[in-house]
């Protein structure tokens, strides 16, 4: 009699009697039959479960275990016997581990029925008219493709029509145990299913699936949480408005007017990509296209399947939507995602702050402004969030003096006093709301020492660096820089007015430009000299796109040709080799030029936009010649040398 181990491992189910053993027998032997197993093999199998289960019960054992089975057949099977018998026992754990045979203990033996095979054929037929093909590459298609056929057609796939892609998720997973090369079988396959759907036979998907799925980039609705799934139920017959195939026939359209659009290659490349994956998706639950669905779908899954290019893809679902409702691209129009930490706070933070904003709004300040209100509001409520606060009624000195201490993240004592007296005057607004006791904006102090600095500007090596670097443009980007360093230096113009500058604020004929300040909201007229009139006419003219429908001079190079940001400016400084990042000191030293150059403080005042010459004065300190006339002599002052040290 074999005895077992004492170390055996047992598998345990909801059923652990011997009813459950021959229950999982009966599953291993329809599995065979249905993979036409022959009927020696089938003989074999049964008679290693039989012997296998009079020996459990001989040594008193009541649960399949992988570890006793193995030994008894390793003792006690007949040797011609063992590699069979082992087969058997591992499909026989399978069963009682998966609930299945896995592909690695499966053999789907070539039996195609006719309609099956007559696919086949007429497929290689085909094929092997058009060239290219060796004898042995034809020989190993029609290898992968019968055992594809016989493979569904063991699952219940009467003909080509009959498959679904619940089949093709099975012969996946077969492959993917049973073959370390599964994706070259799964390509083999895809070409076929590519022939078969073209002749109208099956899916279009069919073959994009077994394509992506070897990248485990295909989705099902099991793959989203019952939420999600719930929303795309209710959706489902809004998304009939629009099938599938008219969504999958758009996606070149809408390639070809990215590509029209002048969008890059990367975007034009991956836009098909993202697009394919979505489309089987919905194919496979017959699904049409719906913004709803594609949202809750991308939300789901778009991690997973775009990693880093999760962005991008966003961007392409919704560049597709606004193709679909509006008939075009809008490259101007931007979706939000993600809420901004004033969206994060609490409701009671919200009630303070949207009225005080709206208030700031009826009194006519700027855009800037009215966002330099509510990051300031923001950044003091989300501090009072922080120190357990739940209402402004708890607020007190105290928690204010705190915040004061806390906020002390800028760079100068004038950043910071901007920054207080913006709160201060939420506080204020507050007081008169009576959600906070009157004067409690006094604890919050308001005062920064004042300075005077010495004025920075470029170094003659750092200006011949520009003009080197301007007078060798030649790529769009370099004449792009060229124009705006041009600008910056020969006109002192601040960043936001470079950018803010339209193609009609030029007038070549009197070679001048006339802008509005964005600063001070004040018209100028500036006289344009010859250098920077024609770095800006090399880049209209070789650089910069003409049919963007866009006024203003410097935009982006790339689509959708947006008006460039004033990180260009800082951007051109760095790529000519500037050795500051300051892009305000093209302002200084072209104020220091000017001065210097014999203009008085008012015409200085003038070139720079200045309303008086308060701010003038400060270029004085770099005019070195006439420094040199300031400086008295002890005889002009009325000074004796004498009781100096050393002197009597």
């Amino acid at each position: 009699m074999y005895h077992v181990s004492t170390h055996t491992l047992f598998i345990y189910r909801k059923e652990t009697d011997m009813v459950n053993f021959k229950n999982n027998v009966t599953v291993v032997i329809a599995t065979l039959k249905r993979y036409r197993y022959g009927p020696r093999a089938i003989q074999i199998s049964m008679g290693c479960y039989n012997a296998l289960n009079e020996s459990m019960a001989l040594n008193g054992i009541q649960w399949f275990s992988m570890d006793y089975a193995l030994e008894w057949c390793e003792h006690s099977a007949a040797k011609y016997l063992k590699p069979q018998y082992r087969n058997a026992i591992y499909r026989l754990y399978d069963v009682y581990e998966y609930g299945r045979i896995l592909g690695s203990h499966l053999v789907v033996y070539a039996h195609p029925s006719k309609q099956f095979q007559d696919r086949i054929e007429e497929y290689l037929s085909d094929i092997s008219l058009t060239g290219g093909y060796t004898q042995a590459h034809l020989t190993n298609i029609r290898h992968k493709v019968v055992q594809f056929c016989c493979f569904i057609q063991y699952n219940d796939a009467g003909c080509i029509e009959d498959i679904d892609y619940s089949m093709l998720d099975g012969y996946d997973r077969f492959l993917r145990e049973s073959s370390k090369a599964y994706y070259i079988n799964e390509g083999l396959v895809s070409g076929f299913l590519e022939y078969m759907s073209a002749k109208g036979r099956c899916r279009r998907g069919y073959s994009l699936y077994l394509h992506y799925i070897e990248a485990d980039k295909c989705t099902s609705l099991s793959d989203l949480e019952s939420a999600a799934q719930a929303v795309i139920h209710v959706r489902r017959k809004a998304s009939a408005c629009s099938t599938v195939e008219e969504f999958y026939q758009s996606i070149n359209d809408f390639t070809q007017r990215l590509k029209s659009a002048g969008y890059s290659k990367t975007v034009t490349d991956s836009s098909p990509y993202h697009l394919t994956l979505l489309y089987l998706f919905l194919d496979r639950e017959n699904l049409g296209y719906d913004r709803t669905i594609t949202h809750v779908w991308f939300e789901a899954v778009g991690k997973r399947l775009f990693g880093k290019g999760f962005c991008m893809a966003r961007r392409t679902y919704e560049m597709y939507d606004d193709y679909i409702r509006m008939g075009d691209i809008l490259p101007s129009h931007w979706w939000k995602h993600t809420d901004t930490e004033y969206d994060r706070l609490p409701s009671w933070c919200r009630a303070g702050i949207a009225p005080f904003i709206a208030a700031k709004e009826k009194e006519g300040w700027k855009e800037n402004t009215i966002k330099m209100y509510r990051t300031c509001s923001t950044r003091f409520c989300g501090f009072l969030v922080s120190s357990g606060i739940t209402s402004f009624a708890e607020l007190s000195p105290g928690i204010i003096k705190e915040f004061n201490l806390f906020d002390n993240g800028h760079k100068t004592p004038e950043a910071k006093n901007a920054y207080n007296s913006r709160i201060r005057k939420f506080l204020i607004y507050l007081e008169m709301k009576e959600a906070i006791s009157m004067g409690m904006h006094l604890a919050l102090p308001g005062q920064a020492a004042g300075g005077e600095k010495i004025v920075e500007i470029l170094s003659p090596e750092d200006i011949e660096t520009v003009e080197v670097y301007c007078a060798n443009a030649a790529t769009p980007l370099e004449l792009r820089d060229a124009a705006i360093l041009m600008v910056a230096l020969n006109m002192g113009f601040r960043s936001s007015d470079i950018i803010g500058m339209k193609i009609s604020d030029i007038d070549w004929k009197n070679r001048s430009i006339r802008i509005f300040q964005q600063k001070t909201r004040a018209e100028h007229l500036y006289p344009m000299d010859i250098k920077t009139g024609n770095a800006i006419y090399r880049y209209l003219k070789d650089a910069r796109r003409r049919d963007t429908g866009s006024g203003r001079l410097f935009l982006n190079l790339k689509a959708p040709y947006s008006p460039a940001g004033r990180s260009v400016c800082r951007n051109a400084m760095e790529r000519a080799g500037v050795s500051t990042g300051k892009v305000h000191m093209f302002r200084r030293t072209f104020g220091s030029a000017t001065l210097n150059s014999g203009a008085t403080l008012a015409e200085t005042a003038e070139m720079l936009g200045h309303s008086d010459t308060k701010n003038v004065h400060k270029y004085t300190s770099l005019d070195t010649e006439k420094m040199r006339l300031c400086p008295l002599s002890l005889s002009e002052t009325g000074l004796s040398m004498e009781g100096r040290y050393g002197h009597e």
